[in-house]
């Protein structure tokens, strides 16, 4: 991960931990990538970076499509310094796609109860979804009809009891999270990619997993995934871009884009407030 690169201390470090580093200002000591990368999981960072690609033309005026009930979203101090716009949306299981407009959003609530934001664990999806679709207590007696009741109740039915066995405990969650992706439940399968963005390629530990895009061609071993489960990623309720306190950018393709460093903080300066203005190229912001 280019981030590394930045201090010599991430090479000791755990890939895992995300070995982020923060833009360092004159007089400024640098923060530990350890103390970055603890502090966005351990308590939620408040400053969120989302990225997508659109088609031309298409008005973006929520954090996700406007049938969707969550939106994915990682730490924006896991990238800072920015990566170039080619290297940047892999970390998140996207590619980049010349051809389309980049979205590029950083959020930074100041509501955060509007967001309600979680760590992308299996433990909160099955708790989010039932914080998004509230069934009455007797839903869940009889086999429901429609597929939102449906994964409802099988959040409900999901228990994370303590454990004094970490590949136990993990390996329970994750065996009652696949069962979403099996063969008999594929209507469930869609109703979680439609709703929340969840894909197979999704890992629950609350990191997203680099190069996942590919998995349908590029199939991974678990060691594989688990190298590179490096970025911590969220899941924040689809609100408008005003509730989650976003700064939003819309960059149409030009020749070069891709080499481009995605900054957070030029989001944040080039940024309409609320809404995504236009801006013809990438830069960093003028000082």
């Amino acid at each position: 991960m280019r981030l590394c690169h930045v201090l010599p201390l991430c090479l000791v470090l755990p890939l895992a931990s995300g070995c982020a580093v923060q833009r360092v200002h004159a007089g400024d000591s640098p923060a530990p990538p350890v103390i970055v990368a603890g502090s966005v999981r351990e308590a939620l960072p408040g400053d969120y970076l989302r990225v997508s690609f659109v088609s031309a033309g298409t008005t973006v005026t929520t954090l996700s499509r406007p049938s969707a009930l969550r939106a994915f979203a990682t730490a924006t101090p896991l990238f800072q310094p920015p990566l170039k716009l080619s290297e940047l949306p892999a970390y998140s299981g996207l590619v980049n796609n010349d051809a389309q407009v980049l979205v590029a959003m950083r959020c930074r609530p100041q509501n955060p109860e509007a967001v309600d934001a979680r760590l992308a664990t299996w433990s909160n999806v099955f708790a989010a979804i039932q914080h998004d679709v509230p069934v009455s207590p007797t839903a869940c007696d009889a086999a429901p009809a429609d597929t939102a009741t449906q994964a409802a109740c099988y959040a409900k039915g999901f228990s994370d009891a303590p454990s004094a066995s970490v590949p136990g405990s993990l390996a329970a969650t994750f065996s009652y999270a696949g069962v979403l992706f099996d063969a008999q439940h594929t209507a469930l399968a869609k109703w979680l990619k439609d709703k929340y963005g969840i894909f197979p390629a999704f890992s629950g530990m609350g990191y997203s997993v680099k190069d996942s895009y590919f998995l349908d061609s590029q199939p991974m071993t678990a060691q594989q995934m688990l190298v590179k489960s490096i970025s911590s990623e969220y899941i924040l309720k689809n609100v408008p871009l005003a509730a989650a306190g976003c700064r939003c950018i819309a960059v149409p393709p030009y020749p070069g884009r891709s080499a481009d460093p995605l900054d957070p903080d030029f989001i944040a300066q080039a940024g309409g407030d609320g809404a995504c203005a236009q801006v013809e190229r990438l830069s960093s912001p003028s000082r």
